[in-house]
């Protein structure tokens, strides 16, 4: 199978699982044979340096996004955009000549290269890990622009400039890999990108970085550990204040900043809990560690979570997780089975549910039992099975 596979950042230089997942996936083909190559943005995080021998990745597309801002340029600026993004999308397909292309996260790119893919004939799958079919539209200003105008003078320009108009939408042959089926169902309901036949891949942990580790006694030690971006919308802040009713409680925070932690530290700052927390971005080798080293994850996200690895990693490291079971999450998340589950945004619940913990070694001994049984059954060689198999039926169906 011969595979381009479309994607607005890729690791080293991201932020979150759904990149990393696309990675694991990626490398797995590779080793299986399969001719995989990764066209992305040319985003670069400050201090990180491309990955060694890094083979097959062209870092080379434009996107409507820089240092956490979403951008809006000119008209001009757009139309530049597009067309070298397409031009770059044309080298890749004639160079490759790929089976399929495989769309991954979408956001704040040129949904035009969608429209070019189908114009050239070319069979697609999506990986759905977050809901780009429903907002992509709204980040991409050329085709959100001209979704706004009649729509004969988008059909005009498009035929003038050679840069489609249209918000795209996946052949009726197309299968799109929702995560979870909350992710399904908000897709179904909302979806802008139109799309036709799916089905549930849910994601895994890599078990060569996480390891699993069987669930046995240990003394409490009051350290607490969320995992995560740094930015509003993972509940951070909730933790911090729950800090405020753990007098001897510590706190790690391991993740990339999205321009939010000096404020969440002015926070920890202001309620007297600064000197009990931690912060600071590590490789993910060295997360396992970090997770079987706390006594408790906390998973505080106020968003509809598309899925959320971070409770399945502290799982398989058997650290018991407290969790609002948002979103996706709430598919494998099972209150007082294998976590404690707590409404978002209450400090006071997530204060009570560690203390609840610390205080029963049994409860804590039976969550982190159950967690692990729980993350055995989710693993990334399973997610690129079963991946593999989607994209190998559309290659064959050609």
């Amino acid at each position: 199978m011969k595979c381009l596979v479309l994607t607005n950042l890729y690791p080293p230089h991201s932020f979150g699982g759904y990149e990393l997942t696309c990675k694991d996936t990626v490398n797995r083909w590779r080793t299986r044979g399969h001719e995989v190559e990764v066209l992305t943005t040319a985003t670069r995080r400050p201090g990180i340096a491309d990955d060694t021998g890094e083979t097959g990745i062209h870092r080379v597309l434009e996107w409507y996004w820089a240092d956490h801002e979403l951008l809006r340029p000119s008209p001009r600026e757009r139309l530049g955009i597009e067309r070298r993004n397409a031009r770059r999308l044309a080298e890749r397909l004639d160079a490759l000549r790929p089976d399929v292309v495989s769309l991954w996260a979408m956001g704040a790119m040129s949904l035009s290269l969608i429209t070019h893919c189908v114009e050239h004939g070319v069979r697609l799958t999506a990986v759905a890990g977050d809901d780009w079919l429903t907002y992509a539209p709204r980040l991409d200003p050329w085709v959100d622009a001209w979704s706004r105008r009649p729509r004969r003078l988008a059909a005009v320009a498009a035929a003038v400039t050679g840069a489609p108009t249209a918000i795209p939408s996946l052949p009726r042959d197309a299968p799109v890999a929702f995560v979870s089926e909350f992710l399904r169902q908000a897709a179904t309901r909302g979806a802008v990108v139109g799309f036709g036949a799916s089905e549930i891949v849910p994601p895994g942990i890599d078990p060569t970085d996480f390891p699993i580790r069987t669930a046995a006694a240990r003394p409490w030690q009051g350290t607490l550990v969320c995992v995560g971006r740094v930015e509003p919308r993972k509940g951070f802040d909730t933790v911090v204040r729950a800090l405020s009713d753990l007098p001897d409680v510590a706190l790690r925070l391991v993740g990339p900043d999205d321009g939010q932690l000096t404020g969440l530290l002015q926070l920890a700052d202001e309620l007297g809990v600064r000197d009990r927390i931690t912060t600071g971005e590590v490789p993910r080798a060295e997360l396992a560690g970090i997770y079987a080293a706390a006594d408790v994850c906390v998973f505080p996200s106020r968003w509809e979570e598309p899925f959320g690895l971070v409770p399945l990693e502290a799982m398989s490291q058997a650290t018991p997780v407290v969790a609002t079971r948002r979103g996706g999450s709430a598919e494998y998340l099972s209150d007082d089975v294998n976590c404690l589950a707590v409404p978002p945004d209450d400090p006071r619940a997530i204060a009570s549910g560690v203390t609840r913990l610390a205080a029963d070694p049994v409860l804590r001994q039976r969550l982190a039992s159950n967690g692990v049984a729980t993350a055995q059954r989710y693993d990334a060689d399973s997610y690129a099975d079963r991946l593999e198999a989607l994209h190998r039926r559309v290659c064959e169906h050609a």
